[in-house]
């Protein structure tokens, strides 16, 4: 694509966020949900989630390949307007329904989209923009290998009976290759002692027939060859196969070209970067050394002008205005006057209300008190419904979006120059306005001392002058007065200046005070507790949408999640908030944590490496199993306080940052379980006090995983994990596409003895681990030759299954039934039932009054 593909692309985004917001703030009631009907909420917010996320695309599509630097920044502005939107919305919708999972497939139908159409894809930027970060993280982390690899030596060979076991294993499987080459050679010398005694039998063949038999032979393997490019090229045009007779490595292959291009934008995007970073420090200097005397001299002409109208005036010269109240600014562009009429009247009423209300005071205010006090309740006593009905918040993200979408329009939508910039480089007058005015105000501050030194001289001249007339006059005595004056005054320019001094707020204490970040991340690093993650993206989580969603929610029934579902769910509470600072900033539900619970083999890790790797984060791993038996002193730098002080302070500091907590829940265990060698439960204290310093604009979310939550204490563990996800079983759909991706991934030939849809069916309660190992264990290298006479089969795929424990109804019901029992679950009960996630939370705030009408 070109340029102005990209510009017609974001020409395309703005014109819906403009109609977007239009639609926001419309009165009209077809454009607004119904009062007190749940669903027409829904579908509201749904409706608009939806369109916002279709913008998200495109904006981050045309912003991850511009290459215009100026462009990029307006729209980066609009990305993140967008950006903080959807995430906005996905918290609306998630408040309103009382689930984090939310189904949209009748609102897809009847919009004629695709499940396709709201997947987002992780914008490339995130991680590319970090690479700097990366690369000096890299550079210590070699070391985490070499030394976990020194230390599992060291384990394995602590004991002399495992030395003495690995040796034998290893000179049995010597023994083992030597006997597998011998017994093959009997087998070939057989095989030729066979072939030469047939031959021996055989009658010689004339010249004339052993030609004829070569020529036979040739024709067949021919003919062969024919018949399968024939077959080869009808399954690959009636779709059934990939075209493999295609020849890939063209030069005019367009997805290798489109691939090369958007590589050779994102270099172009940094070249240009470092030309415009370049062009505004010389573009200022230069303005500073040509323009800058004349702007100085036409600065001070202004103020001095202002110093002489002043005293014709007044008669005295003025003081000049302070530095905080904007300096000669306000010579400039002076505020607009007031009417003196309007002012005088103001301040009578004022004055004769003050008078009249002296005696009356108490009761009056008492009264108003009062009143007030009985409104509040009122308004506290209103019913749930009503707080529905007022629909959803004004967006804090509005006014971003309508400044980017501002600045598009005015400077760049109709800018003739910019059609005519074939290589889209800065636009060099644009930035000479800019560095334009940063010169002046620094330029006027400079004036403004100049001026303010110039003034005094000017008083103490004119000063002077009057002095030397009095002393003619009166020897001396008005001179000392003013002296004694003046000494009072300083006096109280002093008592002004101390002041009352603030009181010390309690600050943290910072354990690791003057120590550097640098050895604080090696000691980490050294720990384990730092690692490095495997290069794994969301993409490798395979799942399908699930389409089943709505009409379940009709019949009053929870459905669980697709895989598809918890990929979004996951992107929009873990990486689109961490890849922009301005969003983190700014969105009004800040998630700090979130625990992914559910059977084993899931892809609950794979989630976790894969939003660390998307964003390039720093990963932290706090899982028991690691941290046990380091920092294991009570108190202090060398306890469990000081490793997680450790961890969250450089988590803030080497930012976007990713905690991780393997087996979370043990954490909040009931009770200790016995032969425990991990000490699962010392981090029960210190998490909670650490998470509360987490603050929008710290990219830093902990992320637990947990396969068997069910028996601990659930209130310990919501007030550290906000939000907790269910991650379900595969079903039938994501099944099928997992079973397509190992074929592909082992290279199994796909004949008319294999049917997927048969797997799909014989492996439901398997997990993607599971299916993973069956198709690992069958297709062996030697099984991959046999391929050719010998076609894979499913019942091969039975017994490699049957070893695995799937997960099985009962065992689902078990997590569903347990995350009932949290906060958001007993919520999710009532929307169920018919009511609103709001009366759990208003019946509760009444049960507590009680208590305490009780107490009373």
């Amino acid at each position: 694509m070109s340029h102005r593909a990209y510009d017609a692309l974001w020409d395309e985004a703005d014109h819906e966020i403009r109609d977007l917001l239009e639609v926001e703030v419309s009165t009209e009631p077809y454009l607004q949900p119904e009062k007190g009907d749940p669903d027409s909420k829904f579908n509201h917010l749904a409706c608009l989630y939806i369109k916002y996320v279709q913008i998200f695309k495109k904006l981050s599509v045309a912003y991850d390949q511009l290459v215009h630097p100026q462009k990029r920044r307006v729209l980066k502005l609009l990305v993140d307007g967008v950006t903080g939107r959807v995430l906005e919305l996905k918290h609306a919708l998630v408040e309103h329904e009382a689930s984090n999972y939310q189904f949209f497939d009748a609102i897809l139908a009847d919009l004629k989209l695709t499940p396709e159409d709201i997947r987002i894809q992780v914008p490339a930027y995130f991680r590319r923009d970090n690479e700097r970060a990366i690369k000096e993280r890299e550079k210590v982390l070699p070391y985490t290998h070499t030394h976990m690899l020194e230390r599992n030596a060291e384990h394995l060979a602590k004991t002399h009976e495992h030395s003495i076991a690995l040796v034998q294993r290893h000179e049995r499987a010597r023994q083992g290759r030597v006997r597998a080459k011998l017994m093959q050679g009997l087998r070939d010398k057989e095989r030729r002692e066979r072939l030469s005694a047939k031959q021996g039998q055989r009658k010689r063949l004339t010249p004339d027939d052993a030609a004829v038999v070569i020529q036979r032979n040739i024709r067949r393997v021919l003919a062969g060859k024919k018949v399968d490019e024939l077959r080869a090229a009808e399954m690959a045009l009636i779709g059934m196969v990939p075209d493999r007779t295609r020849d890939r490595r063209r030069k005019n292959d367009p997805i290798a070209m489109a691939k090369k291009v958007a590589e050779d934008r994102h270099v172009t995007q940094a070249q240009y970067e470092a030309q415009y970073q370049a062009a505004l420090v010389n573009t200022k200097k230069k303005i500073a050394e040509v323009e800058g005397p004349d702007m100085k001299e036409a600065m001070s002409d202004k103020i001095r002008e202002w110093f002489l109208a002043c005293r014709e005036q007044t008669g005295k010269f003025p003081e000049f205005p302070a530095t905080d109240a904007g300096g000669s600014k306000l010579i400039f562009n002076p505020p607009p006057p007031k009417d003196e009429s309007e002012d005088d009247e103001g301040g009578k009423k004022s004055a004769k209300g003050k008078k009249g209300k002296k005696g009356k005071k108490s009761a009056g205010d008492k009264k108003k008190k009062a009143k007030k006090d009985d409104k509040k309740k009122k308004k506290k006593k209103g019913d749930d419904e009503e707080e529905e009905d007022k629909g959803p918040k004004e967006s804090v993200y509005r006014p971003m979006l309508q400044q980017g979408s501002t600045q598009f329009r005015d400077v760049w939508a109709k800018n003739a120059a910019d059609k005519h910039n074939i290589h889209q480089k800065h636009d060099l007058d644009m930035i000479k306005e800019l560095k334009r005015q940063e010169v002046e105000e620094e330029l006027r501050l400079q004036v403004d001392e100049l001026m303010r030194e110039e003034l005094k001289n000017l008083k103490a001249a004119v000063e002077g002058s009057k002095g030397k007339k009095g002393k003619k006059g009166k020897k001396g005595k008005k001179g000392k007065k003013g002296k004694k004056g003046k000494k009072g005054k300083k006096g109280k320019v002093r008592v002004t200046q101390c002041g009352k001094k603030g009181k010390k707020g309690k600050k943290d204490k910072d354990l690791t005070a003057g120590v550097p970040p640098e050895t604080l991340f090696e000691e980490l690093v050294k720990e384990g507790i730092i690692q490095r993650v495997p290069p794994v993206t969301l993409d490798d989580l395979i799942g399908t949408y699930s389409f089943l969603g709505t009409s379940k929610l009709s019949m009053k029934h929870d459905p669980p999640p697709s895989l598809e579902d918890v990929r979004r769910v996951v992107t929009q509470f873990c990486i689109l908030p961490l890849g922009s600072q301005s969003v983190h900033e700014t969105q009004p539900a800040h998630v700090k944590s979130v625990c992914l619970f559910g059977p084993h083999g899931g892809g609950k890790k794979t989630l976790v490496r894969a939003c660390a790797h998307e964003l390039g984060a720093t990963f932290f791993d706090l899982t028991p199993a690691n941290t046990a038996g380091k920092y294991t002193a009570k108190k202090g730098v060398n306890g469990v306080e000081g490793m997680i002080h450790k961890t969250f302070k450089l988590a803030k500091l080497y930012q976007p940052a990713i905690i991780y907590i393997g087996d979370a829940a043990q954490i909040f265990l009931k009770k200790k379980p016995k032969g425990d060698t991990t000490d699962c439960t010392r981090m029960k204290k210190e998490l909670p006090k650490a998470m509360k310093l987490l603050k929008p604009g710290d990219r830093v979310v902990i992320m637990g995983v947990d396969a068997a939550p069910f028996d601990t204490d659930v209130k310990g563990l919501t007030s550290v994990f906000q939000r907790l996800l269910y991650i379900p079983r595969p079903d039938y759909g994501s099944r099928l596409a997992l079973w397509a991706k190992e074929f592909d991934k082992h290279k199994v030939a796909m004949q008319s003895e294999i049917d997927l849809s048969v797997l799909a069916k014989i492996s439901d309660g398997y997990t993607a681990q599971d299916i993973a190992h069956a198709v690992a264990k069958v297709m062996t290298p030697m099984r991959k030759k046999q391929q050719v006479f010998k076609p894979v089969r499913n019942a091969e795929f039975v017994p490699a299954l049957a070893e695995r424990e799937p997960v099985f109804f009962e065992e689902e019901k078990e997590y569903l039934e347990w995350y009932y029992k949290t906060p958001m679950g007993k919520k999710r009960v009532t929307v169920l039932k018919g009511g609103s996630a709001l009366e759990d939370d208003g019946s509760k705030k009444k049960k507590k009054k009680g208590k305490k009408k009780k107490k009373k």
